[in-house]
């Protein structure tokens, strides 16, 4: 079954699927689940999208530990993913045309912002005499 996912993420979700395989899930609520793993647990909430693992948190993408929780559920995880990992969100972004932008003479700046000073960015160089040559990794250095 081809899913709605972009390449790269389908490919994620069915590395994490083999991963859920083996997890015991424990319903806390409708929402709510434990999810068990050799001694460890993790809770999952998937109406939030989040499970005590980070993991679906930071990729909006679910973790095995929220694969195995929609599967208690007989919920489609494709609803669990973010939109921007959904191919049609991909395709109608780009299907606007792209407008270009003219020379800079050409732009219209408004005098408040054309007056603004950008000051350089205050770095600090480093003390000690720089180094010439580069360092080679172990798998680069020559052998003796």
């Amino acid at each position: 079954m081809r899913s709605q996912l972009t390449n790269a993420a389908h490919a994620e979700i069915l590395e994490r699927i083999s991963e859920c395989n083996h997890m015991t899930v424990s319903h806390v609520d409708w929402n709510i689940f434990l999810v068990k793993l050799q001694g460890d647990q993790w809770t999952v909430n998937l109406l939030e999208k989040t499970c005590t693992c980070k993991v679906f948190d930071l990729d909006h993408l679910p973790c095995a530990h929220a694969l195995a929780a929609a599967r208690e559920r007989n919920l489609d995880y494709t609803s669990l993913c973010a939109d921007y990992y959904k191919e049609e969100v991909i395709v109608d972004a780009y299907s606007t045309s792209i407008m270009l932008v003219g020379h800079p003479h050409t732009w219209v700046i408004p005098p408040d912002i054309r007056n603004r000073v950008v000051l350089t960015p205050d770095i600090r160089t480093q003390t000690g005499r720089s180094r010439r040559s580069l360092i080679l990794s172990v798998s680069e250095r020559p052998s003796r």
